[in-house]
């Protein structure tokens, strides 16, 4: 007499399979759980390192606003505008210090203006300030700080500007075409810091403002 096994299984030992399994599944990632977290967080290290090199922007120049403040149009003028002028890529730019106020007045209590003094110190000894554009105050207190370089030292041509003071160390860039149609109340005045890290850069950004 032959017999014939019974293959088919049961709910009961797809349960108990099943059980097995999830166990077993379960003291895998218990014991793998620390290598796993490892390895995710070296991933994630290593995406963003890669995401930040791609992404990551090239300042060109150092561009500062002292006792100035540009609008939109302005402002796109001033650091876009010149950086497509120059054939500049993507991830180059001009990074643009503004809110600098050195005088004391309706807009400014005198905490902001040692905040401004401590904050335009600090981009000068890092090397991060390159072209300062400012109004007369900011001008002949810079000045008496001799923050600024004789610019006819960057650009011979400099010697014919009208607007260069006596010592070519600031430039009347009032009636320059941008600054023109901003529509200042007063003076703007253009200086080059003593130890800016862009000094061929910073000349043409001169020769930009006047060519247009």
């Amino acid at each position: 007499m032959q017999y014939t096994r019974n293959t088919t299984m049961t709910k009961t030992d797809r349960d108990t399979l099943r059980s097995s399994m999830a166990q077993k599944v379960g003291a895998h990632l218990a014991y793998y759980k620390l290598p796993i977290a490892i390895v995710l967080i070296v991933v994630y290290i290593l995406g963003y390192a890669a995401y930040r090199h791609v992404t990551k922007k090239e300042d060109v120049l150092y561009l500062g606003l002292v006792n100035i403040t540009a609008g939109s149009d302005l402002t796109e003028q001033l650091t876009t505008g010149f950086a497509e002028a120059q054939g500049l890529t993507k991830k180059q730019q001009v990074d643009l210090l503004s809110g600098l106020l050195l005088s004391e007045s309706e807009r400014a209590e005198e905490q902001y203006v040692y905040a401004s003094e401590m904050k335009l110190l600090g981009a000068v000894s890092a090397q991060r300030l390159d072209v300062v554009l400012m109004d007369e105050y900011a001008r002949d207190r810079l000045l008496a700080d001799d923050y600024f370089l004789d610019l006819r030292t960057l650009d011979a041509s400099f010697h014919a500007l009208s607007g260069l003071n006596a010592g070519g160390t600031v430039l009347d860039i009032s009636d320059t075409p941008f600054v023109r149609q901003a529509g200042f109340s007063g003076k703007v005045y253009l200086g080059v810091v003593q130890n800016a890290p862009h000094p061929e850069r910073a000349a043409a950004y001169i020769h930009y403002l006047f060519q247009r």
